[in-house]
């Protein structure tokens, strides 16, 4: 049944907002379920809705279109939705290449295999932080905060914050997130290539370490 409506809360940041419908009831609604137009949703437009549980059990807006607004991509929306499906198709690569040097290098015993295992089970973590945050946000619940979830991929999570990002189409749009996310896979790249080819020793490490603390001592 397609009802009817007005958006009265929206938050263009973080891609989701409130509709008021023609019953007196206020329906969430994610960007993800808005038709394409040729601008952002704002604050006042009126739109036709149909209802959906979403995963907490709650009544959804979904198949939203904006009443007046243009349908149709203009040229410039079209090159940027190009560019970011090619910006978000690394991922997956960059994170088996990853994967690889990580294996490669304990296998060669140039990476300790408890580090190995830290980028798995850290992984873990950030790729279900990945996949909760991503609920939250279609639910309107509470979020998860950008600084925690790239601190965990910073924390060795990078590998599971690479693929949840890719897999559940999150934070792939923030030209800042993006940014940092690169940022982060770029200093696992090297550390971890220098663990792979030997550049870098657990040995070393241990030896930097001690002398560092040793004035705390």
């Amino acid at each position: 049944m397609v009802r009817r409506g007005e958006l009265v809360q929206w938050n263009d940041s973080r891609g989701f907002g409130f509709i008021l419908g023609d019953d007196g009831e206020r329906y969430f609604v994610h960007i993800s379920n808005i038709s394409r137009i040729a601008t952002r949703p704002r604050t006042g437009d009126l739109v036709t809705f149909a209802l959906k549980k979403g995963v907490d059990g709650r009544l959804q807006a979904r198949s939203v279109a904006i009443l007046g607004a243009n349908p149709k991509p203009t040229l410039a929306q079209m090159r940027r939705g190009a560019e970011l499906h090619t910006r978000s198709t690394w991922r997956l690569p960059f994170a088996g290449f990853l994967a690889f040097l990580i294996v490669l290098g304990a296998a060669l015993g140039h990476l300790p295999w408890f580090l190995a295992g830290l980028y798995a089970a850290v992984g873990i973590v950030s790729f279900a932080a990945y996949g909760s945050d991503k609920r939250s946000a279609e639910s309107g619940q509470w979020r998860i905060s950008e600084v925690t979830l790239l601190g965990v991929d910073l924390c060795f999570g990078v590998l599971g914050g690479l693929i949840g990002q890719e897999i559940f189409r999150h934070k792939t749009r923030k030209d800042g997130y993006v940014l940092t996310t690169m940022l982060i896979a770029g200093v696992h790249l090297l550390w971890i290539a220098g663990f792979a080819l030997g550049l870098i020793r657990a040995g070393d490490l241990a030896g930097l370490f001690a002398k560092l603390t040793s004035p705390l001592r």
